[in-house]
């Protein structure tokens, strides 16, 4: 069975069922429907992102590949009524809200909190709001990715729709968050902080270590060729006596 999303063309010889949407918030909503039906019961948590900043809303389709919690989305002032009845529904869920204040004001959060609890992980920049979704836990929620041994996805920000494309990988295999590059396809400092922070290392034999893996989604263009040298040298299995090297 195949899924047609809003007015995407039908796929011949193949089982379709359509689910409509001629907006992000609609679609998302009506997605979320059929989740639930397919599951048999709402998600306890759901993720809220700006339609209006997809780069910022990246990781979300990562984490939703991997958990089944559904993306729903507002403006930056308001909450859409579809999506305010999609959270309905989930009877009082965990809202959580990916974005700093600029993207989604404090009075859509207040709205929201009309619909169940609301905590919301940010950062300024979307690079910086990604490592702080990979970081975050709050009991069965959230990667809480805060030391050596797990997979990441790296993309491009410019490209926003490339996360629905890469979000299978974060949900098979080495299971991980997804982080940004920055716009030039270089690697930021907060990325460079956060794979620094969760190097891992080894006391006396390397193949008793963990390590650490990335997917780079993308040509050289969305992630350089010297940032994916940068990325794997951040990866890479250390003496923990080693000093890593200061930052640029």
């Amino acid at each position: 069975l195949a899924f047609r999303l809003g007015v995407a063309a039908s796929a011949t010889g193949v089982r379709t069922r359509a689910i409509p949407g001629d907006d992000a918030a609609t679609l998302a909503a009506n997605i979320d429907a059929v989740r639930t039906e397919l599951a048999g019961r709402a998600s306890p948590s759901v993720v809220v992102v700006s339609a209006a900043a997809p780069a910022t809303a990246m990781p979300a389709a990562a984490w939703a590949a991997k958990s089944g919690d559904p993306v729903l989305f507002v403006t930056r002032f308001g909450v859409p009524e579809p999506t305010r009845r999609a959270i309905a529904a989930h009877g009082h869920p965990r809202i959580y809200v990916l974005g700093p204040a600029t993207t989604i004001s404090p009075a859509v959060t207040r709205e929201l909190q009309q619909l169940g609890t609301v905590s919301r992980i940010a950062a300024a920049g979307p690079a910086a709001s990604a490592v702080a979704f990979a970081r975050f836990a709050d009991g069965r929620f959230g990667w809480g990715v805060v030391d050596p041994g797990h997979g990441f996805v790296v993309a491009s920000p410019a490209s926003p729709a490339i996360a629905a494309a890469a979000a299978p990988l974060s949900a098979s295999g080495t299971y991980g968050p997804l982080v940004l590059a920055d716009s030039r396809g270089g690697v930021p400092s907060v990325l460079r902080d956060y794979l620094l922070d969760v190097r891992p290392g080894y006391s006396s034999d390397p193949v008793r270590g963990v390590y650490n893996r990335a997917w780079i989604v993308g040509d050289n263009r969305a992630v350089t060729a010297d940032a994916q040298a940068t990325i794997d040298g951040l990866l890479e299995i250390l003496p923990v006596s080693q000093r890593p090297p200061p930052s640029p």
